[in-house]
């Protein structure tokens, strides 16, 4: 059974954890200490990491990660991503923890940035959040409501897995 649990990392940032027994999936490990600390704590295999986008608060650990549990890195294949050996561009379909994985392009935030969907949730980043979306550092206000409109038409019972908690001061500012 697949389960879904978080790392917090730095001030706001969610690692997050997908495991199925001993074996574990990591998304945007920007600590990795963080990471280690708990994959050594529950005695998981890494078997992949996620990453949704080059920023260092969703990529940093990687170095250290992979030197301590090497294991495939899938990220975009148009952003510099160190330890990133299968890149992608979105439209593929992976295989994670024995479960098919939809990888979908949502450029916006950044020009590469990517998002993963597997069994009902969604992994994305830093584009959609509790009360807001992602700022457009890279790429156009076009792009992002396209990549908003992508995911709005997935079925309304995804789950949402986003990048950071940034729910109160979303809704502060909504108010």
């Amino acid at each position: 059974m697949l389960e879904i649990t978080f790392i917090p990392a730095l001030a706001d940032n969610y690692i997050w954890l997908l495991h199925d027994g001993d074996d574990a999936v990591i998304v945007d490990p920007g600590d990795a200490n963080a990471v280690i600390w708990r994959l050594k704590a529950e005695s998981f295999n890494l078997k992949a990491v996620l990453v949704t986008h080059h920023h260092p608060d969703h990529q940093a650990g990687l170095p250290t990660l992979l030197e301590n549990y090497p294991a495939p890195v899938y990220g975009p294949a148009s952003e510099s991503i160190t330890g990133c050996n299968r890149p992608l561009s979105g439209g593929e379909s992976i295989e994670l923890l024995g479960r098919s994985c939809q990888v979908l392009a949502i450029p916006g935030h950044t020009l590469g940035h990517l998002a993963y969907l597997v069994s009902g949730a969604l992994f994305c980043g830093d584009t959609l959040f509790t009360g807001g979306c992602g700022r457009l550092f890279e790429g156009t206000p076009a792009q992002m409501v396209d990549s908003l409109a992508k995911l709005a038409s997935l079925p309304d019972d995804t789950l949402i897995y986003c990048g950071h908690e940034y729910t109160e001061v979303n809704l502060r500012f909504s108010m």
